[in-house]
Order: structure tokens, then C-alpha cells, then sequence
């Protein structure tokens, strides 16, 4: 399907998600005698899974959608394990200080500790050695599995890379044209259909969503702890009193640091960020949308409990720029050219190859 392979083209050129293999575990597939183990492919599937579930919502209410990402998802793991033996017959170089660059990617990581707490650099590495040695690798063997990625990563950014050319701005336009017949649902006019309006009505939703009314958004909330009348009373009376506060004179975002539940927000003095509509629970939009520039709300109840809300800025809706998007759909032709580039020279590598799946379709 195209449109993954814009998620398996950019994977290409990133350090993977999985790191670590479980030892002793199953084999769901060889390529050309290499296994692809069944934790790599399961945290594989896991991203694509999580990808697809947040870009193309519709697509996941497809009947076969799980079935479609159980077979994207041997298909990307198969194409990169090719690229990589690719790279090491090509010899690709790469440095050591490069390795070491990957090396602290992954360690990053492992920067924090389970409550979300900061680590020194020295137990960071304790982390890591510790997880390494629960796998049973060795921090060589660790090295060697970073320095093959970056081989790869090479090897399209050098052979595949090149090969991709700016679009004209007529291409441009003329993508630019058919969002547009999509958002006004004139699909005929933009000569689309089954796939490619799929992958067009989600690109245009999320170009829309650029020009829709929007607003930044603070808020404070009070969590109701449990469902009975005498929780929802006292988170009420926390949150009166703390409009109280903000009534006479009070910061609300030093409140926000104090008072507010949303601990992520908190972090932030409350801010939210900016929001359109649809983004937020019913009761509390239509109240924040009616709302001016510095105005700050009584208590509004959501089911996650009582909101006290500052509007910052509010921007109209407007009508959608050629000349504020042309730049992001010019890196999305790129991106469609990526992909199919990255398809011409695994489908090359694939003739060549032995590709032995194990229980497929399970």
C-alpha cells in the first residue's frame, strides 16, 4: 500500500524502535538465511499500528486493516533487512565517531528513570548495561547491530536519496488544487478514487485543520476522584476556590504549577496549545470557543472533572494559502517519490533474494 510506504521510506532513515531481541525466542521469517525475530516484527507492527491509528483513522475501520498491517509491516521488515545486507556487501563505511552517535541515541533513552526522573550520564549507562545484559549482548555485539543500521541509513541516503528531485511549482499547484476539491468534497473534479482519495482526504484534513478557527488555550483541572455526589462537591469547592484565587489577582499559570491535575499542562503554567474544534469534549469547546482573548472561566465539568480555562489568543478561520502550504506539499511529492523509489530498489533486491516467512497469516 502507498501510503505506508511513506512510513517504511522514513523508518529507513532513522535508528529503529527495536534495539533488543529476546534470546532464545521464535523465528517469523529469513531473508536469505537471516532470521527476523518475533519481538522485532511485533514492536514493528506496534509503531505502524500506532502510525496508521493517528494519520489515517479511517483506514483502521477497514474490516481487513489488521490484516493489511500484519503483511505491511513483514513487507518493511523484510525491505530493510535487505538493505542492510546490501550495505554490507557494498562495504559502506561508517565511522566510529558514528557509532558512538547512535550509540548515545539509544541511550537517551534510558536518560530517565521509571517515575520520569532525570538520570546522570553514568547511570544512564548503568541502565543501559543492565538491559543489554538482560538480553544477553554484549555491548560489542550492540555496536556492531548500531553500526549496520547507520549502513543502511547510508546506503539510501547516498544511492536513493539523490534521485529524488524538486517538484515543479506546477505540481504543486495542481496537488494544491485537488486538497482543495477534496475539502469541498468535489472528489470528481479532483479525479480521485478508492486509494488515492483515502490518502488525499486525510492529507486535506489535516491541511483544513491549518486554516480552521483556533484558539491557545490554558486551563486548570480538578479531577472528580470517584463518582459519587460527595467527590464531585468537593472537586467543585477546590476549583471555586481556586477562581477565587485567580479573581483576585492571582497568576494562573503559577496556579496551573500549583493546583492543576493535567501534571503534562501543569509543567506548562496550564497551557493546552492551540486547539480547533473537534479537538475538545463538547461541554468544554462550546464554552472556550464563545470566549475572548484573556477572559478566564468559572468551573466547567468534563468527565475528566472541573476545568477553569484562560483564552490567550483566538485566531479566525481563514481561507487556505497556496503560499503558506506550497512548501509542505512539496516535501509530500518528495516524500511520494521516496517511497517509490525505496519500492523500485527492494523489489530489485527481492529477485535476488531467498525469503522464507514462517506461519503466515497467523
Amino acid at each position: 500500500m502507498k501510503t505506508i510506504n511513506k512510513f517504511a521510506a522514513a523508518a529507513l532513515l532513522a535508528l529503529p524502535s527495536s534495539v533488543f531481541a529476546q534470546k532464545g525466542e521464535d523465528v517469523v521469517a529469513k531473508v536469505n538465511g537471516e532470521p527476523i525475530l518475533l519481538s522485532e516484527y511485533e514492536k514493528t507492527g506496534e509503531l505502524l499500528l500506532e502510525q496508521y491509528s493517528a494519520v489515517f483513522p479511517d483506514f483502521m475501520q477497514q474490516k481487513d486493516a489488521r490484516e493489511q498491517i500484519h503483511k505491511m509491516t513483514m513487507d518493511k521488515m523484510v525491505n530493510e533487512l535487505l538493505i542492510k545486507q546490501k550495505a554490507e556487501a557494498m562495504k559502506i563505511k561508517v565511522y566510529p565517531r558514528q557509532v558512538d552517535d547512535g550509540v548515545a541515541e539509544i541511550k537517551r533513552r534510558f536518560s530517565r528513570d521509571k517515575d520520569g526522573s532525570a538520570l546522570t550520564s553514568a547511570e544512564a549507562d548503568k541502565l543501559l548495561g543492565e538491559e543489554l545484559a538482560r538480553q544477553g549482548i554484549t555491548m560489542q555485539a550492540f555496536r556492531e547491530k548500531i553500526q549496520r543500521d547507520l549502513m543502511a541509513r547510508k546506503l539510501v541516503e547516498e544511492t536513493i536519496k539523490p534521485r529524488i528531485k524538486t517538484p515543479a511549482e506546477k505540481d504543486i499547484k495542481a496537488y494544491f488544487d485537488k486538497i482543495n476539491f477534496v475539502i469541498k468534497g468535489d472528489t470528481k473534479s479532483a479525479g480521485l478514487s478508492g486509494e488515492e482519495l483515502q490518502e488525499f482526504s486525510n492529507i486535506a484534513n489535516k491541511f483544513k485543520e491549518l486554516s480552521a478557527e483556533r484558539i491557545r488555550l490554558r486551563h486548570i483541572l480538578v479531577k472528580i476522584e470517584a463518582v459519587d455526589l460527595v467527590s464531585k462537591n468537593k472537586a467543585l469547592e477546590t476549583a471555586n476556590k481556586i477562581k477565587k484565587e485567580l479573581d483576585g489577582g492571582a497568576d494562573l499559570e503559577a496556579l496551573a504549577g500549583k493546583y492543576s491535575q493535567d501534571k503534562e499542562s501543569a509543567q506548562r503554567g496550564g497551557d493546552i496549545g492551540y486547539v480547533i474544534k473537534g479537538m475538545l469534549p463538547a461541554e468544554i469547546e462550546t464554552k472556550a470557543f464563545k470566549m475572548c482573548p484573556g477572559d478566564v472561566s468559572a468551573p466547567v465539568e468534563s468527565k475528566f472533572g472541573y476545568h477553569i480555562m484562560r483564552v490567550d489568543e483566538k485566531r479566525i478561520a481563514q481561507k487556505l494559502s497556496f503560499e503558506a502550504v506550497k512548501d509542505d506539499i512539496s516535501q509530500l511529492i518528495m516524500q511520494d517519490s521516496f517511497a517509490k523509489e525505496i519500492e523500485i530498489f527492494t523489489e530489485e533486491l527481492r529477485k535476488a533474494a531467498k525469503i522464507e516467512i514462517f506461519n503466515e497469516g497467523k
